[in-house]
C-alpha cells in the first residue's frame, strides 16, 4: 500500500485499487481476431475485475451501475455484456436474494481461464518476481510462442 500512496497519494490510495493482470489490458495481443475486445468490452469487462474482490465473490454491478462508471449508455453495456458472454468471457447469473431475482452477477472463471492460456503460450518477455509465503522469490519463464493462442 506504501507504493500506491507514493505514486498516486494517500486520499486516492484510501478510495481503493484494482489489480488486472497485464495479460488482460494487451488481450487482444493475443486472441484471435473473432474474440477481440471491443473499447466498450474492455471497458465493462475491466470495470466488472474492479468489482471483483472475493475469488469465490462473484461481482453484481447493476447495468445503470455499469452506464454510469464507463460513461457508455445501458444499450451499449447491455451489448457489450451479451458480446463478452458470447465470446466467452464470462457467464451472466440471475442473482437471487431471499428467492427474489436482485440483479445479474458475473462469473469471471472464463476470463481466468483465458488468461491461463495466453499465459501458457506467449513467453513473458518482462517476468516478475513473485514472492508466496512457502517458497524463495524467483523468476517464472514461459515457452516462447509466435502465433495467437486459439481460447
Amino acid at each position: 500500500m506504501q507504493d500506491i500512496k507514493s505514486k498516486w497519494g494517500n486520499g486516492v490510495a484510501e478510495r481503493g485499487f484494482t489489480q488486472v493482470p497485464n495479460y488482460l489490458l494487451q488481450i487482444n495481443m493475443f486472441v484471435a481476431e473473432e474474440i477481440r475486445l471491443s473499447p466498450a468490452e474492455m471497458i465493462v469487462l475491466l470495470h466488472l475485475v474492479g468489482s471483483w474482490w472475493k475469488k469465490n465473490e462473484m461481482p453484481f454491478l447493476a447495468m445503470r451501475t455499469l452506464s454510469d462508471r464507463t460513461g457508455v449508455s445501458e444499450r451499449q453495456v447491455q451489448r457489450a455484456i451479451k458480446s463478452l458472454e458470447e465470446k466467452g468471457y464470462i457467464k451472466k447469473e440471475r442473482k437471487k436474494i431471499k428467492g427474489i431475482i436482485a440483479s445479474n452477477s458475473y462469473d469471471l472463471t472464463p476470463l481466468v481461464e483465458i488468461l491461463k492460456i495466453v499465459d501458457e503460450h506467449f513467453i513473458n518477455k518482462h517476468p516478475r518476481t513473485i514472492k508466496s509465503p512457502d517458497a524463495k522469490a524467483k523468476p517464472l519463464k514461459k515457452k516462447a510462442a509466435t502465433r495467437k493462442a486459439k481460447v
